[in-house]
This record gives C-alpha cells, sequence and structure tokens, in this order.
C-alpha cells in the first residue's frame, strides 16, 4: 500500500500545529511530527478506526491519533489521507 495526502490534510496539519503554537511552540512541533508520522501505522493495519457509513460507497475511516481524528480513505491500493481534526473541533 502506499500513503498519499490530499492538500487539505497537509493544511490541516500546519493549522493545528499553528493553533497550538500560540501558546506552546514545542508543543506544536510534537504535534505536527506525531500528526505527519501517524499514516504509517495504518501500513500495518489499514482498516484501524471506524468507517464512516455517510461516505459510502467510498471506505473512509477515521483513526484516533492522541487528541486528534485522522479520516482517511482506502482506495484500491493507496491509503490516501484525507483531512486531521481536533476531536472537539467543530466539523461542520
Amino acid at each position: 500500500m502506499t500513503i498519499r495526502w490530499a492538500a487539505e490534510a497537509r493544511d490541516d496539519v500546519d493549522r493545528l500545529a499553528d493553533f497550538v503554537a500560540a501558546y506552546d511552540p514545542a508543543r506544536a512541533t510534537e504535534i505536527e511530527q506525531e500528526l505527519e508520522r501517524a499514516p504509517r501505522k495504518l501500513l500495518e493495519f489499514p482498516r484501524r478506526g471506524p468507517r464512516l457509513s455517510e461516505f459510502d460507497p467510498r471506505e473512509i475511516r477515521e483513526y484516533h491519533v492522541g487528541a486528534y481524528l485522522l479520516r482517511y480513505e482506502l482506495a484500491d491500493a493507496d491509503i490516501i489521507v484525507l483531512r486531521f481534526f481536533h476531536a472537539r473541533e467543530d466539523r461542520f
């Protein structure tokens, strides 16, 4: 399997790190690195987290990464990182 990133997911990582950086720059760097590494864990078990039925027939799932949610899609031999959100963030 190959990991691919949507532009929105990269923007989300920057946005989340920027938010934390205003309060704790060192922690922001840690969070950014943690979120960038998280999709690699999906290579071992690509169906982590629940499937989101509202996106059927696409196989889109969410996986918890600490206080964050990684939304991703399984498509053929690819894991597509779609979005990152803070678990308390309003996503609508």
